[in-house]
Order: C-alpha cells, then structure tokens, then sequence
C-alpha cells in the first residue's frame, strides 16, 4: 500500500529524526537499503580489504549512476571537499566506464554547502562527458515517500501513523523561499507580472472564482521568486523543486477531482496541514501561482481550447 498524504507527511518527520542519528558506515547503511527498496537495479557496494570500494558506495546500472556516500557526525567542509575529491578521482581511475553520473550522496540537513557546491561546478568543468548530481535530506525524503508503506516501516524502524494528525512541517527546502517572500513585501497591483502561460489556463481547470482571483493575485511575486533562484547557489534546487511540486500535482489528480481540493492539498504539501499564518498562507499561494504559471502544476489548455482567447497580459491585467 502506497502512502497516502497524511503518513507521507508523518514519514517526513520520522525520517528527520532518523537521519540526525546516522553518521558515517550507518549512514551509508541506510542508503544501501533505501536504495535496494527503490531501484532493482542497485549494486550495494561494500569496501573489499585493499582494494577498498574503488570510490564507489553504489552503482545504479540501467541510470550509469555511481554513488559516493560521506555523512561525518561534524561537518567539515575541507574534509569534505577532500572526501569528494578522492572518491571521483578512484571513480575515474577504476571505474570510469561504468558510469555517466557521479553522485555525492550527503547528511548536510541544511543543503550543500557553497564551497561543496564550486566543487561539485568545478568538476562538471572539467569532466565535461559526465553529469554531477547531489543526493542530500530532500532527496532522501523524496524517495522514502515513494515506497510502500511496509516497505518504509521496515526501513525506518517504526509504524508510520495512519490516523489523521496536525503537522506543523512542510518543505523544508522551501523554508528560506516562503521567509523571503514573508519579508521582501510587494504591492499586488505591480505591473511586472511574469506572464508565463495564458491567462485561460485559469479557466481550462476549472478553478472557482475565488481560486482563480487569488492565483492571479499572488503571481505578482513570480519575479521575486525566478530572482531568488537565480541567485541560489544550488542551481539545480529550482528544477528539483519543479519536479516534485509536478510529482505531488499527479499524484492528487488522481485522487481529487476538484482543482480547488488539489490546490488545498498542495498548500498542505508546502506549509504541512497545522493551521498557518497568513503571512505564510500568502507566501505559500506566491509559490503555488508561480509553479503554475512554470507550468510545473495543472494543464495547459490544448490549442484549440486558445482559439479566440485573450493575450495573456490582457488576461493577467
């Protein structure tokens, strides 16, 4: 049994707790494990007397993914350049024609760290024929909550709850996001609208009125989010949030057939469901509006339902 919303946002607090406890070999446990419950095709690699593991802690074959783990109880940041730097460098002697993707797989619950990220940058550079990716806390989280319900029992250890209760947590990459637009205030009736898609997208889901006034209320503050994520350090964290907003929205499709539920469900998804400030209703509506207008959530009318329509700034206007 897939989990349903409620444990999904259960597991994310049970998996908080569990990752804070796990460093070094028990951490690199727990991603074997996990990553044995997602992917079949996942080779556990384990350290062989001198041969060590040959940079690799992990290879996913049909994705030519190899996986470099380092969670220290302390983070140090020159031991972790090291750390990274040591293991691509065996990779590439040892293994190269095995992958295509070097993954650094972390326990930094705060995200990357900038000079891990130049790191990470600076290899891409001059590795052109391969791909870097990260593998911190969100990511964890993500593939936790694609298991079975059993199968996340099983790796963490503990039954999730299956009765409703209040949670005061949503995402935790969209924390600083959410506090930006709570403090960087902007009138609604500025004229730099970001007018991404067109203004009958509104009307081909079928939002209420009320729905469709806010959404177009609240993309105002498109431009300061596209300007917040330009200047992340992590360029990939915008795509990364796109997908799993894209993920969540498929998914409550197919559970909810009011646009209106699914954008609550959505809000939910960002803010948890504990009862939240306006402020921070508001800040989590300016996200909802601006992956919409990305087209990251809901659909796009096809051409034939643009016939005739409106331009779009007439529309958002």
């Amino acid at each position: 049994m897939s989990l349903d919303y409620m444990q999904r946002l259960a597991v994310r607090l049970l998996l908080k707790d569990r990752l804070s406890e796990l460093h070094s070999a028990a951490f690199e446990e727990f991603f074997h494990e996990l990553m044995c419950l997602r992917h079949p095709g996942f080779l556990d690699v384990r350290t062989a007397g001198s041969l060590g593991d040959e940079g690799s802690d992990g290879l996913l074959l049909h994705a030519r993914k190899l996986y470099a783990c380092y969670g220290p109880q302390v983070f140090d940041v020159t031991k972790v350049v090291e750390k990274f730097e040591s293991d691509l460098t065996k990779a590439l002697t040892k293994r190269s024609a095995e992958f295509s993707t070097f993954v650094f797989v972390h326990n930094d619950h705060r995200g990357m760290h900038p000079t891990v990220s130049r790191c990470l940058a600076s290899a891409q550079a001059d590795n052109p024929g391969i791909l870097f990716e990260q593998f911190g806390h969100k990511h964890f989280r993500n593939e936790v909550c694609r298991l079975q319900l059993h199968e996340v029992e099983d790796l963490l250890k503990t039954q999730v709850p299956v009765k409703d209760a209040v949670y005061g947590i949503g995402l935790d990459e969209l924390q600083p996001l959410l506090e930006h637009l709570r403090t960087q205030r902007r009138r609604t009736n500025d004229s730099n609208v970001v007018a991404a898609v067109s203004g009958k997208k509104l009307d081909f889901n079928g939002f209420s009125e009320d729905t469709k006034e806010d959404l177009r209320r609240m993309m105002v503050r498109s431009l300061d989010i596209d300007l917040y994520y330009s200047q992340r350090v992590d360029v990939t964290e915008r795509d990364e949030v796109a997908a799993g907003f894209n993920e969540e929205y498929l998914r409550l499709r197919r559970e909810f057939d009011d646009p209106d539920d699914i954008l609550w469900q959505l809000e939910q998804y960002v803010l948890g469901n504990a009862s939240a400030p306006h402020a921070n209703r508001r800040a989590a509506m300016a996200v909802l509006a601006y992956f919409f207008q990305s087209c990251d959530i809901f659909d796009n009318p096809p051409p034939e339902y643009l016939e005739g329509c409106p331009d779009v700034e007439e529309e958002f206007a």
